[in-house]
């Protein structure tokens, strides 16, 4: 079986309570456009009045790029905290089984779910790493999903064709949750 990068995360969640259980989550995936359609998402409900939390990648110059609190991205200090919770925990998974030892994206969504459960986010918009299937983010369960438009990409992970990718991206919806193409 491939590597389910979930996996990883839950088991570090599950160590400090399972925070994103608790999270109202917008799941997007594709090759182009997830972050504009997530930064749109986060300013539609920010001027409705929600309290948001934003997860992208890749960052341009900081890591803190990556995970934003009503509109902004996390400061320095309140990151270090997150990740020093963390912390403790990774050691541990990769002794249990290197199958639960967190990668560096696993170890950043599990950050910024933490992050948006410790600030009450209202609702959160969380963008797929790679694919959707096997992505680390896929352990949240949305209320709506999005995919935006498909290409060719990371073959060498997601396949040779696009109905092969998209299959990967289809991997975020889930029965019951609205989906927007």
């Amino acid at each position: 079986r491939e590597r389910f990068a979930g996996d990883a995360v839950r088991a570090l969640l599950a160590r400090v309570g399972n925070p994103h259980q608790h999270l109202r989550c917008v799941h997007i995936a594709g090759s182009k456009g997830k972050g504009s359609v997530a930064l749109m998402c986060e300013h539609l409900l920010r001027h409705a009045g929600w309290r948001t939390g934003t997860f992208t990648s890749p960052h341009l110059q900081r890591w803190n790029e990556r995970i934003r609190i009503n509109g902004r991205d996390v400061d320095s200090v309140s990151l270090a905290q997150a990740l020093e919770t963390l912390r403790p925990h990774l050691a541990q998974l990769d002794e249990i089984s290197a199958e639960l030892s967190p990668s560096f994206f696993d170890l950043l969504t599990a950050t910024a779910l933490l992050m948006f459960a410790n600030a009450r986010c209202q609702c959160v918009i969380i963008e797929t790493g790679l694919g959707g299937s096997f992505d680390a983010t896929n352990i949240i369960t949305p209320v709506a999903c999005c995919i935006t438009s498909i290409e060719l990409e990371h073959t060498e992970k997601l396949g040779h064709s696009t109905q092969a990718i998209a299959r990967h991206k289809a991997g975020i919806i889930k029965a019951g949750v609205p989906i927007v193409t």
